[in-house]
């Protein structure tokens, strides 16, 4: 990126700025007050754009002529040294004034999300920065890269100040493997498994009266479980064989659990934010931070050779994305009850990722209430981060699951809902359109 508002070669340097008229010696020999010189040479003695008086010794830089001394930054107005790169802005009659490279970058420039600083320009002369995928004004400087620096779980933001990866940011602690989240996700995040029950209801009324799908009383009954990272990844790499499996996903953050999984014990967070010290703390009686949820046998339902124990979910997620999540997994619970799913005849991750991630999207545009537009200080409102979350699964580039979005998108347009999951649940496969 190049300064904004600056054209290109907006840089100088000792290769644009040059000395032109008499030498040294002739100087000593012919030194002239500057109205005799003008009736001497005339045009040929060029005028200082700043002073206006005529220079013997002029600098030619930004299609003008300058004494040395009137060469200065138009911020700081300090005298630039030609022998270094500088740059210039340019007034509104298009007038190029010259600025020290450092003037430039802190009255124009672009500053660093995470140290605050602004970001220089190299030797080239130009802007090099790691920008937010959606939210434009979240940059970093390139060499945070090498760094531990810390976001956002729930919408992947920088953390001011949060380099090193052991805390001491802005952003709230959740104790969790290194996680954080920023003041607009904690507005709204969710922590404890009681306080996803309502998200979990909304989904299902979701299910039945908008999408028109059978909601099976199995599916009314599935413990919706949230759970820190290292349980939820764990359960993932133990069970390679489902759709998420050999995900490669920085980051799950659901699961659809079968019959499989009976008998497993689950940590669940049992937290609360302190305020004073910007983190989650254990909220239980024995300050463990934690209790434990056995999954229950497997029932018999509307499929019995398919039963759907639990559905994990991550803690420390902003309340719309976390619901979104668990929209996605009751997809996966739905396919699993069917009563014309085969568990032997497995459905491609793509195409079942794909129809997951459809119905996360819907719910998003239709199964929400309407989000606030009021934002907090240092962060996005509630609708914005809602459209970063549809952000994310439009602009996903994996295979299974952007491609496979974008594939059952595609089904959904032509055919509808219903028609589109019956034929994966039947086929395992997209409908030929």
């Amino acid at each position: 990126s190049n300064y904004p508002g600056i054209r290109q070669g907006a840089t100088g340097s000792t290769g644009d700025s040059r000395t032109t008229g008499p030498s040294q010696g002739q100087i000593r020999d012919r030194v002239r007050p500057s109205h005799q010189l003008g009736r001497m040479f005339g045009s040929l003695v060029p005028t200082c754009a700043v002073c206006g008086e005529r220079t013997l010794m002029p600098l030619s830089a930004l299609g003008n002529y300058y004494h040395a001394e009137c060469f200065r930054c138009i911020a700081c107005h300090a005298q630039i040294d030609i022998s270094q790169p500088f740059t210039y802005t340019v007034d509104d009659n298009g007038t190029k004034l010259p600025m020290h490279k450092h003037c430039h970058a802190e009255l124009y420039g672009k500053r660093c999300t995470v140290c605050r600083n602004n970001i220089q320009s190299d030797s080239s002369g130009r802007i090099q920065f790691i920008r937010h995928p959606f939210f434009e004004t979240e940059i970093m400087c390139p060499k945070h890269r090498e760094e531990s620096f810390r976001r956002c779980t729930g919408c992947s933001r920088f953390e001011p100040g949060g380099t090193g990866g052991g805390g001491g940011g802005s952003f709230a602690d959740l104790n969790d493997n290194g996680r954080c989240v920023c003041d607009s996700c904690l507005r709204t995040v969710i922590v404890d498994s009681e306080d996803a029950k309502p998200l979990w209801e909304k989904v299902l009324s979701f299910f039945e009266h908008e999408l028109k799908l059978p909601v099976w009383d199995d599916m009314k009954q599935i413990p919706i479980l949230i759970v820190g990272h290292d349980a939820l990844n764990d359960q993932l790499r133990n069970n390679a064989s489902e759709a998420h499996g050999g995900s490669t996903q920085i980051m799950t953050r659901g699961l659809c659990l079968s019959e499989h999984q009976c008998g497993l014990n689950f940590m669940l967070p049992r937290m609360r934010f302190d305020s004073k010290l910007s983190s989650f703390l254990p909220s239980d009686g024995q300050a463990n931070g934690h209790t434990y949820f056995q999954i229950p046998d497997a029932s018999t339902g509307p499929n019995p050779a398919s039963t759907v124990t639990a559905i994990l979910c991550l803690s420390g997620l902003p309340a719309d994305l976390t619901a979104s999540i668990l929209a996605h997994e009751a997809c996966h619970a739905w396919m699993k009850l069917n009563p014309n799913f085969h568990y032997s005849k497995r459905i491609p991750p793509q195409v079942e990722e794909g129809c997951c991630q459809l119905i996360a999207m819907l719910f998003l545009n239709d199964g929400l209430e309407r989000a606030s537009r009021e934002g907090g200080e240092n962060g996005p409102s509630d609708e914005k981060l809602r459209q970063f979350f549809k952000f994310s699964i439009e602009s996903d580039t994996n295979e299974v699951y952007g491609e496979g979005y974008r594939l059952a998108a595609r089904s959904y347009a032509k055919i509808g809902l219903e028609a589109l999951l019956s034929h994966v649940v039947n086929y395992q496969t997209f409908p030929s359109i």
